[in-house]
Parts: structure tokens; sequence; C-alpha cells
């Protein structure tokens, strides 16, 4: 059949069937993986089945009537034999194939298949001529037109007057009362005028005979076919044909099958039963997914919040930080005062500016280890009062015990060194980048020479005085030890500025390191702090991991559930109504 073709002929009916077969054929999966009544399956598997039952339409008229031609022009394919001479010697049962053969059902029966796509949905049975009939094709074709969907009686335009039609149709519609239509074919070989005067005649006749009209429709169906077949399409030989409105006939037949309808609404309510209890089936699993989302998905920015308060709360220990290397340096100061006497200038020792530096890495890793030991206490306190808080929600969302430790609780003991380790560790790379003692040791160096050398001037004027005065050189006896005074003053202001000069430094090395070292100490601390919560929340993994292979299990069929709910609503929009009227109608 056409694309065309198959959305005319009953397009709302197969639509609606074609959405019903994939709801039911998703429930069906469904059902059988969470466990649902094998039986409630069969029957809806049943009810489905049902559906799939062709469409039968019986055509019935007097030899060379175009029957055949009709059919063919009706589905747009050629698959009866159409000539001019009369070829329908046997009752033809058009049924679909996936491969074309033939079936001789009996000698008057030939069962004909076929892989055309309309016969999936409607099934065909082409008769003999009414006036050629033999009484075993008569009682054949009898049997076949209770069981038909819609009856085609086709007459010929050259010849409408014909008996044999009009006597078997006197028999099948009293004692059938089938829906019958009337079709006069073969239009294009008569006028308008003509065709119009043998419609008039054939109402009259059928209101004679039987009191009522019938729909009637005159055509040609040899213009459909052509148009149908042609392959860019012909609208002047379709709007010819005027076959469109028997084709919107049999789309309304189609649509409005009673039968048909009934069952649409049996196995739409069956599959909305059967989805109500895979809902049921499958709530446990969604109520998992939705507690996950609920819960752990806000597990980590739970954790961030409470992470910067902690943060917040610790802003002393920062200050802390950046006091104890300044209070280090400042305990180290007498070790300096100590080598800048003017004794110990004259015996320098080696190790003066060693054991300074070795003081304030000493005093401030003390002060790290006891601030830091406080603080990480602090963190470990609030992770475990969110421990206590986030368990107590997964034990009443989840109904699980998280016990990971004695007690139940976590062991914080790695995560709590971590943070000391941290802050140590950067201390210490802080304080080496100081540089102290070794330019110390060149400054003490410096200022024990520049002092020596006066020392030894002045020494040598004295001397120098002494021999003058002995050997009565006058008065340059008197400049030598006034040049020995000299370098005794000198020596002393120069010794004041060196000892300014080296404090300066001492305390410019402080400053300038003070705040880099309080960056770093900072920067570990929240490092530490973070990983402390970020073990806090992989505690939580194997739950995660967990509810992971339950989404992977169950998102799945649960996206299948919500697209298959929406698809069944969408069907009580068209279905519901339907029930109401034949509900109302059977009332009636």
């Amino acid at each position: 059949m056409s694309e065309a073709s198959t959305d005319l002929l009953g397009k709302n009916y197969f639509q609606t069937r074609e959405e019903l077969a994939g709801a039911i054929e998703a429930l069906k999966a469904m059902g059988k993986e969470s466990g649902i009544d094998p039986g409630r399956l069969a029957l809806l598997e049943n009810l489905m089945a049902n559906l799939e039952d062709p469409f039968l339409f019986v055509v019935v008229g007097e030899v060379n009537a175009g029957k055949s031609t009709l059919l063919n022009a009706l589905f747009g394919e050629d698959f009866c034999e159409s000539d001019v001479v009369p070829t329908t010697e046997r009752i033809g049962f058009f049924k679909y194939g996936e491969e074309a053969h033939d079936f001789e059902f009996s000698k008057d029966i030939v069962e004909i298949f076929r892989p055309n796509a309309f016969l999936r949905d409607f099934n065909i049975v082409d008769t003999p001529g009414t006036n050629s009939i033999e009484s075993e094709h008569q009682q054949i074709t009898e049997q076949f037109l209770p069981m038909a969907d819609l009856a085609l009686f086709v007459f010929s335009v050259t010849n409408p007057w014909g008996a044999t039609t009009w006597d078997f149709l006197d028999r099948i519609h009293h004692q059938w009362k089938k829906k019958i239509v009337f079709i006069l074919q073969q239009c294009d070989l008569r006028t308008e005028e003509e065709v119009a005067a043998i419609l008039e005649h054939l109402q009259k006749t059928a209101h004679h005979r039987f009191g009522q009209h019938f729909p009637t429709f005159a055509i040609s169906a040899k213009q459909a076919f052509l148009a149908k077949t042609s392959k860019s399409g012909n609208d002047e030989l379709a709007a010819a044909s005027q076959i469109q409105g028997l084709e919107q006939y049999i789309s309304g037949v189609v649509d409005s099958s009673e039968p048909r309808l009934v069952k649409l609404v049996h196995a739409w309510r069956a599959a909305c039963y059967v989805l109500g209890e895979v809902k049921d089936q499958l709530g446990a699993a969604a109520e998992i997914i939705r507690a996950d989302n609920e819960l752990l998905s806000e597990l980590k920015p739970a954790s961030e919040v409470q992470q910067k308060r902690t943060l917040k709360k610790c802003e002393p220990l920062f200050e802390a930080f950046d006091q104890s290397f300044m209070a280090a340096g400042l305990q180290a100061e007498p070790i300096l005062d100590a080598e800048l006497r003017i004794i110990s200038a004259l015996v320098p020792k080696k190790k003066a500016a060693e054991e300074i530096e070795g003081l304030i890495f000493a005093t401030t890793m003390k002060a790290v280890h006891r601030s830091v030991g406080a603080g990480a206490n602090a963190i470990q306190e609030d992770v475990q009062h969110l421990w206590e808080r986030v368990s107590q929600e997964m034990r009443d969302a989840f109904k699980l015990e998280l016990s990971v430790g004695e007690g139940g609780d976590p062991n914080w003991e790695e995560s709590h060194a971590r943070i000391g380790e941290g802050v140590a560790t950067a201390t210490q790379q802080a304080l080496r980048e100081l540089h102290l003692k070794d330019k110390l040791a060149r400054l003490f160096m410096q200022r024990s020479k520049m002092i020596w050398g006066f020392i030894f001037t002045a020494i040598l004027s004295i001397l120098a005085g002494v021999i003058l005065s002995m050997l009565q050189i006058n008065p340059w006896n008197a400049v030598a030890f006034g040049a020995a005074g000299g370098c005794f003053a000198l020596g002393a202001v120069t010794g004041a500025s060196s000892v300014r000069k080296i404090r300066g430094y001492y305390m410019g090395v402080l400053k300038k390191h003070r705040s880099m070292v309080a960056q770093k100490q900072r920067d570990a601390f929240i490092r530490g702090t973070s990983k402390f919560y970020e073990d806090f929340v992989d505690l939580f993994n194997p739950l995660r991991s967990v509810c992971q292979k339950h989404r992977d299990k169950y998102e799945p069929q649960l996206k299948v559930i919500r697209e298959t709910e929406k698809s069944l609503a969408q069907l009580e929009k068209i279905l519901a109504p339907v029930e109401k009227a034949l509900s109302a109608k059977r009332k009636g």
C-alpha cells in the first residue's frame, strides 16, 4: 500500500493501535523484570493480539464490474488481476505473506499471500461475478459475509441493472445487515449527466427494495490507480477518479468500528492496570533513587558549607601562625645581642648564626604543632557532628546503618594527622627559604674583622707614640697618641653602626618572610581541612556505588514507565470518550 493510502484508510485507528501496542510491549518487558504475574502479562498479550486481526472487506459484483480494478486502486498496487476478460473464477482470499505464494484451500477458494503492507491490516475477499456464481461459490461467499467489516457492492456504469447482484444483496441485507457500500465503477465511460442518472436509479432501487439508502460512490478505479502508481502522481487524474470520497468513508468505517474500539478500550484499561502494578513493584527502587538524589547529591555541597564555617572558626589560628614566627624571632634576639657585644665581636662564635636560625626554627615548629593540634581537633569535631547528622538522615532515608568503625563512627586519626604533617612540612619549607644562618655569619665576620682592624691600628699608633717619646721626637709622639685615640673613637662609632646594620637586616628578614611563612601555613591548613572533608564525603562512596547500581538498573525502567505513562495518558484523551460513548450506547 502506498503511504498515502495507509494514512487515509483508518489513520486514526491504526495510529491509536500502534501507540497502544508500543506501550503494551514496553509493559510486557518491564512486567517480566519486575515480577508481574505471568498470567496478567499473557492476558495483555492476547488483548493486543486480538487488535492485530485484519479488517475483512468482501467485494461483490457481476462479471466485469471492475471489482479487481477497484481493489488495485484503493490500495495503490496491482495485486488483483484485472482485464477485459473475466478472470475471477474462484474466491480469492488475499492475506499478508512475507513471500508471494498461493495456497489452494479448496477447489473454490484460493488463499493469495502477498508481501503488501496493507494486507497486514486488511484482508480482501474477491468474489466471482454474481451472474456466474455457482451454488457452491454462493454458499462460501455467504460464509465470508457475516465476518466482513464492510461489503463493497460494485456496479458497472455500463450495466448497473443486473438482477443477480440485487438478488444477492437482498439475501445478505436482510440476514446479516452488514455495512454495505454501493460503488458505481468505470464512471469515466459515461458523461456526468449519465452518471448522475444512474446514481439516482441505484438509490431509488435500494429504497424501493430495502426501504433505505446505502452510501453510494461513483468512481473511476482505472483513473485512481493510474494517479497513485505514476511516479510523479497525477492530481488531475486523482480528482477525476472521485475516489477520495470512498476512501474517506472506508477510513471512517475503520476508525469507528465498534468491535475494534471495544478491544482498544479493553487493552488500554488492562495496560493501565499493569502499569500500576509495575509502578508499585518499582516503587522501592524509585524511592531509593529519590532519596539518593535528595541526600547524596547534596552531600558534597553540605560538606563545602560546613568546611567554610570551620575555616572561619579557625581564623584565630591563622593569626597565631603569623605571631608564632615573629615571636620565635624575638626569642632569638638575646643570642643576636650577645653576639653583637664587643667581646663577642673580638672572639666571634662560629655557630652563633646557626643557633639563631635553629632557635627560630624550633620555636616556630613548636608553636605550629601546638596550634595545629588544636585546629585539627576543631575540624574533627565539626566533621564528626556532620557525620552524625548525615548518618542519621541516611538511616531514616535508606533504613541503612552506616557502620565504618568501632562504635559505628569513622576513624579520623589519619585525616587529623595529615593536617599537622601538612602544616609542619609547609612551615619547614618556608623557614628554609630564610637563609638567615649564612648571611648572619658573614655579617658577624665582617664586623669582627673591622673592629680588629681598628684595634690593631690603634695599638700600632700607641707603640709609635711610645717609641717617639723615648726618642724625644716631638710633636710626632703626640700625633701618634692622638691617632690611636682616633682609631678607638672611630672603631666605636663604626661598631655601633654595624650593630644597627645587623639588627636592621635581622628584623628586615623576619618582616619580609613573616607573611610568606604565615600564608604557606594557612594554605597547608586549608588543604588539610579540604582533604579532611573529602575523606568524610568518600565514606559514602560504597553507598553511592550501591545507589549507582540501583540507578543503572532501575532508571532505564523508570524512564520507560514515565514514557509509557505519558503515552497511556495521551491515549486516555482518545479512548476515554470512546469508552463513555460505548457505555452510554449499551445502557440506551
